[in-house]
């Protein structure tokens, strides 16, 4: 407090007679002193009386408009400056100060560009009084912003010019000069960076210059981390951030809490990054800076594109690139370009990936940048792995080395390059070398890098199975599973967990693809028991813990519903003696980068496994077969493929079985089983009734719990159908008169589903007590705050929009209703508190969703399974609004006589088979969860319905006769003209 009262008496100085205007540059710094010591009311008091007596006071307009950009209210801030430059006859001291508040403002905001023309000005106006001061402020500024427009020897040569001018001895402008030049020498590489930095951060601290001191401290972190030093470098932001967080500097905390980010995430501590990714957000929005949000973008996208989640990555990633190009900034521009060519190295198309990174190496070395030309050589070496083009591999590194060894940083590139050469080695079978890399590179981390542990564990499981030690592959993998489970303990966020198997590090594309080989390994040795637990760790993992944290409160008392499925792993043998007569329960673990994939085969008699070919060969075909038949034309040639490759190997082992449990993984995810052909011509549906189970212990755990209800319990049934949409829009039919039941469809908002309706109060007369919401009545709001737990059946009939690339863009649609949308997320359904044996989800692609490795196909299944339902009805494409009803009213049908729901499932299909129905009608409706669920619902009450033709001719005249309306509604708007908004000449609301 004794500083800001000295600087105030020095802006301020106590004369009698004629006042001499104070010092411009006191003022700013008494501004600054005044928000770091918490005393800023105090002299904005005094500054507005002092402007309030005279609008021509420009020191009380400069201590004003310098506490208002402190404080973040740049509008305030840009009026006072405006005013000096304005009032001010000529060039001094003021317009200097006033320009430079300018630039600070525009630097606050993330303007580098606007910022660096007017630091031009202030230069120039300051040699040309003679304002040394102003020169200075100016220049230490300059040198910023020529860093992020010009390049490291525009930042160089301003820093030159600010050292000739800066006084002798010490002072907090010498301060900053050496943070400044130690920061950018660490960039080049220079061994001389740190004790520059130290020197900077010591004289400040002398000097009681706090705030300076935090930018500083910040800066020798940066060093630290640019030497590979992450200790010392968050040791040295959490002294930085004490420091700034007690002088109010929101702005500069959000960059440092971006820097601890980038630091987490390096160390696979990618809970703790997050949380620092929401501070940056947070500080941001306080400090109002632009910059910092791209910031957060980059850092929220690495960390998507560390867990593998690439289109959250990619998005994220251009949100960055818009607001730094929006900004003019080179730099956020650069990192934005290396970021994306990151994202399509991690995505399938090579040839796009090595372009970008062979462009962002020629800018790096056109910079000079030596961290960009490593990380580019390094991905480049990465991408020629992925093709088995070794040599290119190892050359790639070694032109990385050299240029690291020119630099002085020889032997931080080779151990950066461990891994690398490790895979390399592997590649070309020379495991004992691989061995010896790998298990160097093992001892070199620290222990509290699981991630990195994990994986390179993983490796060396890989290298003792390629060796034919089993046992030794056994272990490994084994310990690789422990490392992984505490890492991903250790994350503390949801959504983070969800990822963990997917998780990245060291560029690996998929992270578990030594798992599939490993496993192809034992199993086909013999060791099918061991396999098969190491298969089973990698399932439905959240679902597990959902399921398992349910069912603890429960019984806590915690929380209330009806008990949940209690999950644990699982034997072979408990399995076998579990499994329903005539099931079998078939488990696939897909193997990639060419591994085998693994089916094992459980039946009563026990457990075979067989090796199909590597899933990366089965993707593109499940892919076309799924797009054919919704299309609805013929996929016979794909269906035999196929139904050759993942069944037919089994065929032998399935005598005496009726019924298919399948644990899917990767693109098998995808797969409509049903359809496949098998190689007697047969289809599988005509042969075996299919069902999908997350797991193998989710399945076991279901049907433990299975037959918790007393015999006779009556049912009831909640039928949802028909909901009202908001701007409910005509339901226009495609193809074959259907309208689909797929949000936004065609005409970017939801069509009214009349027949959705119908289907509703068809279901309800399968139970003795039903209850029937249609239109308003079949809200969220409802839904959401409903006691569910009564129902034993919930059917939902309505539109569905389901994103296979995102989580974010998946939802059920129901009618909007206190204060909600009207859409239900993954997490919303998760959250309802559910009894049910059955849940219909009747609506388009509803079983589909996002493939995670090690959780499966996350999307609007697994929420509900996890909320206490036993078994889910949902579909893999696009179903009719019309056809539907057909196809739920006979899988309704064959449920009242009796058969578990994967049987009558079964039997609506083959209904829909003998009476000519195209595969797209019937194919893509599969149950998951427990396919063997009984729901004792009654035969139908009677009553006389329409005849199904008649149904369908009423259903499509409510769609014609609503198209025409519309039509003629249209032509009248047209006759009248444009409505009322509407911009004829550039065709915009």
């Amino acid at each position: 407090m004794l500083t800001t009262v000295l600087v105030l008496a020095l802006a301020f100085p106590q004369q009698t007679g004629a006042q001499a205007e104070p010092a411009a540059r006191a003022v700013v710094q008494a501004a600054e002193r005044a928000v770091s010591d918490d005393s800023a009311e105090v002299v904005r008091v005094r500054w507005t009386a002092a402007l309030q007596a005279d609008s021509g006071d420009r020191a009380a307009a400069l201590g004003l408009g310098s506490l208002a950009r402190l404080e973040y209210d740049f509008p305030a801030a840009e009026r006072h400056f405006r005013e000096i430059l304005a009032r001010s006859r000529a060039t001094d001291a003021y317009t200097v100060q006033a320009t430079i508040g300018l630039y600070r403002v525009a630097l606050a905001e993330g303007n580098w560009l606007r910022g660096d023309s007017l630091l031009t000005l202030a230069i120039a106006d300051a040699r040309r009084i003679g304002d040394r001061g102003g020169e200075i402020d100016a220049m230490i500024g300059f040198s910023n912003t020529r860093s992020a427009l010009g390049g490291m020897d525009a930042s160089f040569a301003a820093l030159d010019s600010l050292a000739a001018i800066l006084p002798p001895g010490e002072s907090w402008e010498r301060a900053q000069y050496f943070c400044r030049l130690g920061l950018y020498r660490a960039i080049l590489s220079d061994s001389a960076a740190p004790a520059l930095t130290a020197r900077g951060t010591a004289m400040a601290s002398r000097l009681g210059e706090r705030r300076i001191t935090g930018h500083c401290l910040e800066a020798h972190a940066l060093v630290h981390s640019l030497l590979g030093r992450s200790d010392s470098a968050l040791a040295n932001l959490d002294r930085a951030e004490a420091l700034l967080r007690a002088t109010h500097d929101h702005s500069s905390l959000a960059r440092l809490a971006s820097r601890r980010s980038d630091e987490l995430q390096f160390l696979g501590r990618l809970g703790e990054a997050k949380a620092a990714l929401r501070q940056v957000l947070q500080e941001a929005e306080i400090s109002r800076n632009r910059e910092r949000f791209g910031f957060a973008y980059g850092g929220l996208g690495m960390l998507a594109l560390r867990v593998n989640d690439l289109p959250t990555a990619m998005d994220y990633f251009e949100r960055a690139t818009a607001l730094y190009d929006s900004l003019g900034q080179r730099n956020g521009a650069r990192i934005a370009q290396g970021n994306r060519a990151w994202v399509l190295a991690m995505g399938d198309d090579i040839p796009a990936a090595r372009a970008a990174y062979e462009q962002f190496l020629a800018a790096s070395q056109e910079t000079g940048r030596l961290e960009d030309e490593v990380l580019s050589r390094q991905q480049l070496a990465r991408l020629a792995m992925r093709e088995g083009d070794w040599a290119d591999a190892a050359a790639q590194l070694d032109a990385a080395e050299r240029a690291a060894e020119a630099k002085g940083r020889g032997d931080e590139a080779r151990a950066d390059f461990a891994y690398d050469r490790a895979r390399i080695a592997l590649g070309r079978s020379d495991l004992a070398s691989a061995e010896r890399l790998f298990t160097g590179f093992l001892s070199g981390l620290e222990p509290d890098q699981h991630l990195h542990r994990h994986l390179t564990r993983m490796r060396l499981a890989e290298v003792a199975a390629r060796r034919g030690d089993l046992a030794g592959a056994e272990r490994g993998i084994t310990s690789a599973s422990e490392e992984l489970e505490s890492w991903r303990a250790s994350l503390g966020d949801d959504e983070l967990r969800r990822f963990a198997f997917a998780a990245s590090a060291f560029g690996e594309r998929d992270p578990q693809a030594p798992v599939a080989r490993v496993l192809a390994a034992l199993a086909g040795a013999g060791r099918i028991d061991a396999a098969f637990a190491l298969a089973e760790q990698r399932r439905a993992r959240t679902l597990t813990d959902r399921l398992n944290q349910a069912d603890v409160l429960r019984e806590a008392g915690i929380m209330a519903g009806a008990r949940a499925h209690r999950v644990r792993p699982v034997t072979v043998a408990e399995l076998a003696a579990a499994l329903p007569d005539s099931t079998a329960l078939l488990e696939y673990m897909a193997g990639s980068e060419g591994a085998p994939t693994t089916l094992f085969v459980v039946t009563r008699a026990g457990v075979r496994a067989f090796l199909l070919p590597s899933a990366d060969s089965l993707a593109a075909p499940v892919r076309r077969l799924v797009a054919m038949l919704e299309a609805g034309t013929d996929p016979r040639s794909i269906t035999a493929i196929l139904g050759a490759t993942l069944l037919a190997p089994a065929a032998g082992s399935l005598a005496g079985v009726s019924r298919l449990v399948v644990v899917p993984d990767g693109p098998l995810h995808r797969v409509p089983f049903d359809v496949l052909r098998l190689p007697d011509g047969s289809v599988v549906v005509e042969r075996w009734a299919v069902g999908l189970a997350p797991s193998a212990g989710v399945a076991f755990g279901l049907w433990r719990d299975g037959q918790r209800r007393a015999p006779g319990e009556p049912v009831q049934l909640l039928a949802i159908g028909d909901p009202e949409f908001p701007g409910e829009q005509v339901a226009v039919a495609t193809r074959e008169g259907e309208v689909f039941r797929s949000a936004f469809a065609g005409q970017g908002g939801l069509a009214r589903l009349a027949a959705s309706g119908e289907e509703a109060r068809q279901v309800a007369r399968y139970a003795p007590s039903a209850e029937v919401r249609l239109r308003s009545d079949a809200s969220e709001g409802w839904l959401k705050h409903a006691p569910l737990e009564r129902f034993r059946v919930i059917h939902l009939a309505t539109h569905a929009l389901v994103d296979e690339t995102s989580l974010a863009r998946t939802a059920l649609a129901l009618a909007p209703s206190e204060g909600e949308d009207g859409f239900l997320s993954p997490a919303d359904l998760a959250a309802l508190r559910l009894d049910a044996d059955l849940v219909v989800l009747s609506a388009c692609r509803t079983a589909g969703g996002v493939a995670i490795t090690g959780e499966g196909m996350e999307g609007l299944t697994a929420p509900l399974v996890a909320a206490g339902a036993r078994a889910v009805v949902a579909t893999q494409w696009r179903i009719g609004d019309r056809s539907t009803v057909r196809v739920v009213g006979d899988f309704y049908s064959a449920l009242a006589r009796g058969l578990p729901v994967v049987d009558a499932l079964r039997a609506a299909k083959l209904e829909a088979i003998g009476r000519g129905a195209p595969p797209s009608e019937w194919a893509g409706f599969t149950v998951v969860g427990d396919p063997l669920a009984r729901v004792p619902v009654r035969p139908a009450k009677s009553r006389s319905p329409l005849p199904w033709a008649a149904l369908a001719l009423a259903a499509l005249g409510l769609v014609a006769g609503a198209a025409y309306l519309a039509v003629r509604r249209r032509g009248r708007s047209a006759e009248r003209g444009p409505g009322p908004g509407f911009n004829a000449t550039t065709h915009q609301w």
